[in-house]
Order: C-alpha cells, then structure tokens, then sequence
C-alpha cells in the first residue's frame, strides 16, 4: 500500500529490552489491542498482527475504528531494538467518498462533495495520524517499564 492508505511509525526502545523479551512485548502488546477490541490477533516470532472489524458496536472514541489492520514487528539493529507500528486505513476513504458523493448528488452541486470529503476524510485521517502515534510512543514506554522492571534487583526488605 502507498502513503494515504499505509502509515508506518517507528520508536527505538529502551537500552534495557532484550530482544530475548520479544515475547512478552508482544503479549503486552496484545493486551492492549485486546483492550481497544481488536480481533484476529496473531503472534508469529517478532510481530504482532491484528484487524478491527467495521461492525462491532464499538464507538467512534475507540482508537481502532478508522483502520483495518495493524502489524506490530520489534527488530534488532545490534546497537538498538527498533518497534514499528504499521496500519492501513482505505476502509476510511471508502467510506467517507461514497458520503460524500451522495452528498454531491443530493445537493446537485459536485463542490459540495468535494468539500464533504476534504472536511471529513481530512479531519478523520489526521486525528488517526496523532492517536496512533500516542498509542504507538504509549506502549513503547509501557514495554521499557516492563524490562527495567524485570531487569532490576529488588532489595530484600529488612
């Protein structure tokens, strides 16, 4: 897929993840996409994939709506553990062009759809933008607290 319809984020991870703890990132991972009502999520080696079903009674709050699927993929550059954040997001254009042409249609003037999909794809495609990119720097820190966590020794109590 190409730039509008496929969005890519990625953020470097702490100096404390081990590529060793891939697993339990992931499963942190899929909690939290559990959490937003994700489906059909899958864990194969160092990537996490999911969908988000159209249909599903979820409000418009929920960060999952506007897109398809997500793939979640940890890699390791030897100095640095990288997690990137992929999503794609034509169902969002679909649906706000076949608006906005009935739009057009029921007002008899085409600057009238063209404004209605401006307006509600634009608007809609840059919230998705900024939410996703929270999300993505939100489970970043969640996963480096986790393994500085893990990875400290905890002083026995007198």
């Amino acid at each position: 897929m190409i730039f509008p319809f496929s969005i890519r984020y990625s953020v470097r991870l702490s100096d404390h993840f081990f590529t060793n703890r891939n697993k339990e990132a992931l499963k942190y991972i899929e909690s939290y996409i559990t959490s937003k009502k994700g489906k059909d999520i899958v864990i194969d080696d160092d990537r996490l994939t999911f969908k988000s079903k159209f249909f599903t009674g979820r409000s418009n709050g929920n960060i999952l709506v506007p897109i398809e699927k997500g793939i979640f993929t940890i890699v390791d550059k030897g100095d640095q553990v990288i997690l990137t954040y992929e999503f794609y997001m034509y169902r969002l254009f679909i649906v706000v062009a076949i608006m906005s042409v009935f739009m057009a249609i029921s007002a008899n003037r085409i600057w009238i759809g063209i404004l209605c999909f401006l307006w509600l794809c634009g608007m809609n495609w840059l919230l998705t933008l900024i939410r996703h990119r929270r999300m993505l720097k939100k489970i970043a820190m969640a996963i480096d607290i986790l393994c500085v966590s893990a990875n400290s020794v905890v002083a026995p109590v007198k």
